[in-house]
């Protein structure tokens, strides 16, 4: 039997994204136990979007006050309201395909971080998309070859170890084998590597990496590049992780290419 599915999505102050984002969840083949807004600090607008689509999905906001950008936090608050079987991540900034929850329901595997891909649509194609804000136009939005699916069989499994291949706009595991992680570590404060650690510390309980390319696939909605002013510091942390304890080779010929 398939294992039930919690989606987790973290957003700040962007209700147009949002309602995009659900929009797509509510046409889903294969609906979620959950879906979990991680607000990090938004205001009114985002909780009245939230309202509009509880009547659709069963959905919940988490909400933090907003004391700079915290997404390892709010994904952890998230967590602990978890009743699916299956965590999937995404960004409050990325739509789903009709078959994607059904897809990553199918390839998933205890003991495997699920890596899907993600397709980046132009400030056009986006600014259309929030200006109808409407089904047909959603759907047709999946047009690109990544959306294509295709059973890949073994192919998925060839790079169990690169943590490079991994984004929390797009990944999914057992909700045991995150919990035993204790999710994401709440020090990385601002954007950047609170992902990638996530992923490591995963890699290391010995979970691996299975990809979810041409199964399960998000459209990114364009917008303007974050504040990167973190990114240095969490960095360092980043890099204090992999040189923590006895690495695989592997991890250290990946960090010297970042």
């Amino acid at each position: 039997m398939n294992p039930r599915a919690s989606i987790v999505i973290t957003t700040y102050n962007n209700p147009s994204n949002l309602n995009l984002v659900l929009r797509s969840i509510s046409l889903q083949t294969v609906k979620p136990t959950q879906v979990l807004i991680a607000d990090d600090g938004s205001d009114t607008q985002t909780r009245n979007i939230v309202k509009r689509f509880a009547r659709e999905l069963p959905i919940i906001i988490i909400w933090q006050p907003n004391r700079g950008f915290r997404a390892a936090r709010s994904r952890n608050i998230a967590l602990l309201k978890i009743t699916g079987d299956y965590t999937i991540f995404i960004d409050g900034d990325c739509m789903l395909p009709p078959h994607f929850v059904e897809m990553h329901l199918k390839i998933a595997e205890p003991q495997k971080l699920i890596a899907g891909s993600r397709a980046l649509l132009s400030e056009g194609e986006t600014s259309e998309l929030k200006a109808k804000q409407d089904q047909n136009s959603v759907i047709r939005s999946f047009q690109s070859i990544k959306f294509w699916r295709i059973p890949l069989g073994p192919i998925r499994n060839l790079f169990p170890k690169d943590w490079r291949t991994v984004r929390t706009c797009n990944m999914a595991a057992h909700t045991a084998d995150i919990i035993q992680i204790a999710g994401f570590d709440e020090n990385y404060i601002g954007w950047g590597r609170e992902d990638s650690d996530f992923v490591v510390r995963l890699l290391r309980s010995g979970i691996t990496i299975k990809s979810a390319r041409f199964a399960a696939c998000v459209n990114h909605l364009y917008h303007a590049e974050s504040d990167r002013s973190r990114l240095s510091a969490n960095h360092l942390r980043f890099e204090s992780l992999l040189n923590r304890s006895t690495l695989n080779p592997k991890f250290k010929s990946l960090l010297k290419e970042l």
